[in-house]
């Protein structure tokens, strides 16, 4: 049976919820910095339950895309072992695309996301209201295409002054997330591309 592999990139995205992977095959490497010396006891619990397949790798050294390079190098290993059938890394930096381009091209499958949420089963709003979503499209519609928010930080400004500062950082991370789930945003280069 072919596998596949989850490399989570801590450094760029802890905020992980691992409940959404208990009904998968997938093998799990959750990378963590040199320098990150606390993880969140949810997080801990929830690796716990997928037993064997989640395992924590801590990088030696200390440094610009130090945590990258482990990625790469194991994403490279693992792609030479008969068995392995696809690769995802998990991590907002656009850095890896390059790298994933030249790995899809050598005919293996990989790809990078932006959030757990996008590779849950459900393509739901998890939490979210349509009437807030539908807030959302309706603003980015009305938008030109050439002013829409270019960029992540762009985009929470926005969506944070659209909701009139009401919901939190964490939350408006988690609807740009659903915009990613829903294939309404994209991302090459640090730069966002509308769906819409």
């Amino acid at each position: 049976m072919k596998k596949q592999v989850l490399f989570i990139d801590y450094e760029n995205i802890q905020n992980v919820d691992l409940s959404s992977m208990k009904d998968t095959e997938t093998e799990i490497k959750i990378f963590v910095g040199q320098t990150q010396h606390k993880i969140p006891f949810d997080l801990v619990m929830s690796a716990q339950t997928l037993g064997r397949s989640v395992e924590w790798v801590k990088i030696d050294g200390d440094g610009r895309n130090a945590l990258d390079f482990h990625i790469a190098y194991y994403l490279g290993s693992l792609s030479k072992q008969p068995g392995y059938d696809s690769f995802i890394i998990l991590s907002k930096d656009t850095g890896y695309d390059p790298l994933i381009r030249h790995i899809n091209k050598q005919g293996i499958t990989c790809r990078r996301i932006n959030s757990i949420l996008e590779f849950s089963k459900e393509k739901g709003l998890l939490g979210f209201t349509d009437e807030r979503m539908a807030k959302v499209m309706d603003n980015l519609t009305k938008i030109a295409k050439n002013k829409r928010p270019r960029t992540r930080k762009t985009l929470t400004q926005h969506l944070s002054s659209l909701f009139q500062k009401k919901f939190d950082e964490q939350e408006i991370a988690t609807i740009i997330d659903s915009l990613f789930v829903q294939q309404t945003l994209s991302e090459d280069n640090n730069k966002l591309t509308y769906n819409i």
